[in-house]
């Protein structure tokens, strides 16, 4: 989302054990508003003034809701709308989001990016005796999708059995026919499970899954992480715990954090191949000036950002970024524009070209320190 005279951006995290009339997070977010007015009002351009004033205006009603802490939209809220349209795009996630409001020609996204390292779409396959209960989890959020049932014909092998009566799956020590007749429904489960697996991956591609946790006993989740483990793209975690009677909120609050440490185990495993490779003259690149370059080159496959760290710089007129100290050959200071958030352009350009993009936080960052706060694992 761009407009020339500016994308409105406003995240907000409601905390609801602030019982308080006035949060803290809500008067941030307020006085940015404000200065955001202040800012427009004094900059000597009339028409962008009173197109900005008039925009926050007719926004009132859903900034009033953004800002609601009785909402029950979400913990964490997102409201994008340019000055120039009527458009408006909300967001809400059940995630905290960092408390802002800014206005730059496009949709600020650094807090949408970090929301997507942690919380990104994930499916949780909860396997029991039964059959398969599929879970999909987002941004705090978790949702049943289907539920696929393991059915035995117990009639046909009811003559296995021995004596009728009692559950079919319960084991009788004393019969060798029980014994068999177990055995032939424990294989038999094995082979369903086996024969779900292109069905679950279809699942999985259709809602975008980047990663998967497979739940439950180990013998049945077992037969189920072949399908996924061969597929690179996701993250395939096998718990032993038990969910399928949990309700989906009891789902999230237990499985999401496994997938999020997962996650950043992944992150900074994609930095150390990043330096790795850097410090021997292959595909990687770190700290500002080179991560810089490489996407001058187009080279960028996946960028890695401190959350927290802000990197200024400038720009050179034919549009590439460098740091504040670098010049481009040949070009003046004076014909450089500044820029005082370069993570926030490097989250762009990567998206624009197609490139991943980590934004780490910060109890998983300090594996960015030695590095400027960037590195990046490239394309060649």
């Amino acid at each position: 989302m761009t407009d020339d005279m500016g994308v409105l951006s406003v995240y907000a995290t409601a905390d609801p054990r602030d019982r308080s009339s006035s949060p803290a997070w809500r008067l941030q977010i307020t006085n940015e508003i404000n200065a955001l007015r202040s800012r427009v009002s004094s900059n000597g351009d009339k028409q962008r003034k009173e197109a900005v004033l008039a925009r926050l205006e007719a926004l009132r009603p859903q900034l009033d809701d953004v800002l609601d802490s009785g909402a029950e939209s979400g913990m964490g809220r997102a409201l994008f709308a340019p000055v120039s349209s009527d458009e408006v795009r909300l967001y809400t996630m059940q995630m905290p989001l960092e408390d802002c409001a800014v206005l730059e020609r496009s949709a600020y996204l650094r807090p949408l990016a970090a929301a997507v390292a942690t919380g990104a779409p994930a499916g949780v396959l909860a396997v029991s005796a039964d059959g398969v209960r599929v879970v999909d989890l987002r941004f705090g959020v978790a949702k049943d999708i289907t539920w696929i049932p393991i059915e035995i014909d117990e009639e046909d092998w009811r003559r296995m059995r021995g004596p009728a009566g009692g559950h079919p799956r319960t084991f009788n020590r004393a019969s060798g026919q029980t014994d068999r007749y177990d055995r032939k429904v424990a294989d038999h489960m094995l082979r369903l499970l086996n024969d779900m697996r292109p069905q679950l991956k279809r699942i999985a591609d259709e809602c975008g899954w980047t990663s998967v946790a497979i739940t439950g006993e180990p013998q049945l989740t077992e037969p189920l992480r072949g399908r996924f483990a061969q597929d690179s793209k996701r993250d395939i975690i096998v718990l032993g715990q038990v969910v399928e009677t949990r309700t989906p909120p009891e789902i999230a609050a237990q499985i999401g954090p496994e997938i999020e440490a997962v996650r950043m185990r992944r992150a900074e495993e994609g930095v150390r191949r990043a330096r790795d490779a850097a410090l021997s003259g292959n595909a990687g690149a770190v700290g500002l000036s080179d991560v810089l370059g490489a996407f001058r080159e187009g080279r960028v496959a996946h960028v890695f950002l401190d959350g927290a760290v802000r990197m200024a710089g400038h720009r050179s007129p034919d549009g590439g970024y460098f740091p504040e100290d670098e010049l481009p050959p040949g070009v003046d200071r004076g014909r450089m524009e500044p820029e005082q958030d370069l993570g926030e352009r490097m989250i762009e350009m990567a998206l624009a070209n197609g490139s991943d993009v980590t934004v780490l936080p910060q109890k998983a960052a300090q594996v960015l320190e030695e590095d400027e706060g960037v590195a990046a694992q490239l394309r060649w």
